[in-house]
């Protein structure tokens, strides 16, 4: 096995809220609650990772007070935590306070290096009806611009919707970016050295491969979804168990272990 450049933790859809109460309901703790708990499980873990992903919705309301909670919450994770906006966030609010960005930029799009490994983090909040998603072409341009194909460090990429059909209607008719496969064509010329896209948004852990790209998904640390094949609807998990996913990159390959942890 090649040394490991980088390992960082995936985590995803928090949902926090100003009401602590929020999300209560058939058996699953309050939003806040089970976030609190992961960032527990994240102190806690035996080895120090280089950052944690956070593929969005942070919140669950766009509230300026939601972030505030959010802060406070996610703040006391000990490692730097990049964030990926979530169709329930808005960009701005989640910049100026999480970020502390008097001017946030649009599309919330930016590049990571870190360890010798590119990373770079995608806005799929553009023009669609929501919760799909869109990838405006100016994005798709800024990626073709700052992935060089020819460049020999290992590129990661963090985006908040589902990129790629799986066979379950309600991921794929009403969750799914709207130009996933445009996205997925862009990604093409990179994958020699594109060790994994790693997007949130679906509640679960799902596994894609497709022309040798690796597409997968932390769950949520609230509650946490089914999609089985052919599934037409939402399906939430009897007895949830929230979790994340620890992701290791080397030269070569990419590990990825998923975790669950109880409220």
């Amino acid at each position: 096995m090649s040394e490991a450049l980088l390992t960082f933790v995936h985590i995803s859809d928090t949902h926090i809220s100003p009401d602590s109460d929020y999300g209560v309901q058939g058996g699953v703790p309050a939003a806040n609650a089970t976030a609190e708990a992961l960032v527990r499980e994240l102190r806690r873990l035996p080895f120090e990772p280089d950052f944690v992903l956070h593929t969005g919705d942070v919140i669950y309301d766009p509230v300026p007070e939601a972030y505030e909670y959010a802060r406070a919450i996610l703040g006391q994770i000990p490692f730097p935590v990049y964030y990926v906006a979530g169709n329930h966030d808005d960009a701005d609010g989640l910049q100026r306070v999480l970020l502390g960005r008097a001017e946030p930029q649009a599309p919330f799009c930016y590049e990571v290096n870190r360890n010798g490994v590119q990373g770079v983090v995608l806005d799929s909040n553009g023009p669609a009806e929501p919760p799909r998603g869109n990838l405006v072409r100016e994005q798709l341009a800024w990626l073709a611009q700052t992935c060089d194909p020819a460049d020999p460090r290992p590129l990661w990429v963090g985006v908040h919707h589902n990129i790629l059909a799986v066979g379950s209607a309600w991921l794929d008719e009403y969750m799914r970016t709207t130009n996933g496969d445009e996205l997925h064509q862009a990604l093409l010329p990179l994958r020699g050295r594109l060790r994994g896209v790693f997007y949130g948004h679906v509640h679960q852990s799902l596994t894609t491969v497709r022309d040798g790209i690796l597409y997968t998904s932390a769950p949520s640390a609230w509650v946490v979804f089914r999609a089985w094949p052919g599934s037409s609807e939402t399906v939430r998990e009897p007895f949830p168990e929230p979790g994340f996913n620890v992701v290791t990159i080397t030269a070569e390959q990419t590990f990825v272990r998923r975790w669950s942890f109880r409220v």
